[in-house]
């Protein structure tokens, strides 16, 4: 994909004119191993605190018994 070409200063004055603001976004690199090994550690965290507070159990009922509480 590579990096988008740079707009030129009248590009770039053109978009101002119109209303838009340059913005610049950072996100995570999935690439890296540090990333991924937080990441790991995160769904492990949450997996087990599920199944601390009993949410499978809870999750795992079936819909349809409720259909016919009163």
């Amino acid at each position: 994909m590579g990096r988008p070409r740079e707009v030129s200063e009248e590009e770039r004055a053109e978009l101002i004119r119109k209303g838009y603001r340059p913005i610049e976004v950072w996100v995570p690199d999935f690439t890296s191993e540090v990333y991924r090994l937080r990441a790991a550690l995160q769904a492990k965290a949450s997996a087990e605190a599920d199944r601390n507070a009993g949410i499978i159990e809870f999750t795992d009922e079936s819909p349809a018994d409720d259909w016919e509480k009163p």
